[in-house]
């Protein structure tokens, strides 16, 4: 037989999933009505989304809040979940959730309870302005908190409502995520508490920095450009704190195995670019779900990392092509010669879950096509594809063969990638115009390729 409490949360439970579709159409009443009356009056972009809370989450939430639970009361237990329907306005930096919550304060006027606000266009939609905000959470952070109801005849349905800037966003989804919801991650282990505090501060710090930089492009009037620009660096930004955190955790195993450290910051940050890239991570939710991933990878990377010992293959490589074949013969060839060679692959294994030949080559895989996403490469498009192909080859012969006399690690880097494409930057322009006027490839290409190996080299 069920404890009695099972039996009174499965009521609930039915309860729940008799109103669940209400629930969700209050949701987007709600959502419609700001959308065309509350942020058509904002000066910033405001969005708003929404969630309806599971069944599970549901369950779980009275269990773990030991809810009070009797027999013949759901609808009351429900009545008292202020979150089964979440909303939250989303805005771009921190400094302007004040904002949009001034802008609540102010079209939400009307009251007549001195707690409960509500605009003369809707009154069946109440905010809880009485309360201070922001309200500081248990993690000792603040949030921009409000109860609310939706008015349904004699009934009302409560949700609540957030104003989160992206970055705050982002840090709620992985503290959710990986603390709440990982029993393996404690808030008592002081590593983790203090790793969680720093990641918040550092993401305080870049969301001002970029709040700085977005003002400044839109007081000169670009706005577009302006927004693409401020996107990109926050996802820049997201990445280098990704790489920071991975930097910190290796050399502190490094430190502990081998009794001094050196700087690979450059290589963590290549490999974390490496991930981002290969998995086509474009949106912060993205970003969110990567870094999730690579925390977890994290967590038993340690027992994969060879320090001391050679990383040897147990197959021989299968490569794409020539250049494929080269890179991969070179990294093969000093990945137990140097160091720096070795440390950069020794992450890179520990971090991946795959077989280590096939993380090798798929990663020279995607350094060659990294190479070939050249925008300037579209100027040899009206050539023959049988020439087009021939040039493509020579130029990434060449980049092999300064790969292969240089042999420095710094290539597989984000300074070695931006030199590669300078060069090619520099040189496809002139040889496209050059082509167009007659010369031919087959007789200038020493010289061609003299400038580009002179230029990409370091």
């Amino acid at each position: 037989m069920d404890l009695e409490i099972f039996e009174c949360i499965s009521e609930v439970l039915d309860e729940y999933e008799s109103k669940k579709d209400i629930y969700k159409l209050i949701a987007e009443e709600v959502k419609d009505f700001f959308e065309k009356n509350v942020f058509s009056e904002s000066k910033h972009e405001l969005s708003l989304i929404y969630r309806v809370k599971s069944a599970a989450s549901i369950r779980e939430k009275m269990i773990r809040n030991n809810y009070d639970i009797q027999k013949n009361e759901a609808e009351k237990i429900l009545a008292r979940m202020q979150d089964i329907i979440g909303l939250r306005i989303e805005c771009k930096f921190i400094e302007e959730e004040k904002y949009a919550y001034a802008l609540l304060r102010q079209l939400f006027s009307k009251t007549e309870d001195q707690a409960y606000y509500y605009m003369s266009s809707m009154p069946r939609i109440r905010l809880k302005l009485s309360e201070k905000q922001p309200q500081l959470q248990k993690n000792g952070f603040e949030i921009y908190k409000i109860d609310g109801y939706f008015m349904m005849g004699k009934e009302s349905v409560a949700f609540e409502l957030q104003i989160k800037a992206l970055v705050n966003s982002f840090w709620s989804e992985i503290e959710h995520r990986v603390v709440y919801k990982n029993r393996d991650y404690m808030l008592s282990d002081n590593f983790v508490a203090d790793l969680f505090t720093s990641i918040k501060e550092s993401l305080n710090t870049l969301d001002s920095q970029l709040y700085l930089l977005y003002r400044r492009f839109r007081q000169e009037g670009d706005e577009v450009q302006d927004e693409a620009l401020v996107e990109r660096q926050r996802e820049r930004s997201v990445e280098i704190f990704i790489a920071n955190m991975v930097y910190k955790t290796f050399d502190r195993w490094i430190l502990e195995q081998l009794g001094f450290s050196v700087d690979f910051k450059a290589s963590c940050d290549a490999i974390i670019r490496y991930f981002m890239e290969r998995e086509h991570a474009n949106e912060m939710e993205d970003y969110g779900r990567m870094m999730m991933r690579i925390f977890n990878r994290l967590d038993c990377a340690e027992e994969h990392l060879q320090l001391t010992e050679q990383i040897t293959f147990t197959r021989k490589m299968e490569y794409l092509d020539a250049f494929t074949q080269r890179l991969g013969s070179l990294i093969e060839e000093m990945i137990n010669k140097n160091f720096r060679w070795h440390l950069y692959f020794a992450i890179l294994f520990a971090m991946e879950e795959k077989p280590k030949e096939q993380v090798l080559e798929e990663f020279v895989v995607f350094f060659r096509n990294a190479i070939l996403e050249n925008r300037m490469l579209a100027a040899l498009d009206t050539l023959g594809e049988g020439a087009r192909r021939q040039i493509f080859d020579d130029l990434l012969d060449t980049i092999a063969g300064v790969l292969y006399r240089e042999r420095k690690i710094e290539f597989l880097c984000a300074d070695g990638m931006r030199r590669i494409h300078k060069g090619l930057n520099h040189l496809l322009p002139t040889l496209r115009n050059d082509l167009s006027h007659g010369v031919s490839w087959e007789r200038q290409k020493a010289q061609y390729i003299e400038r580009f190996a002179s230029e990409i080299g370091f």
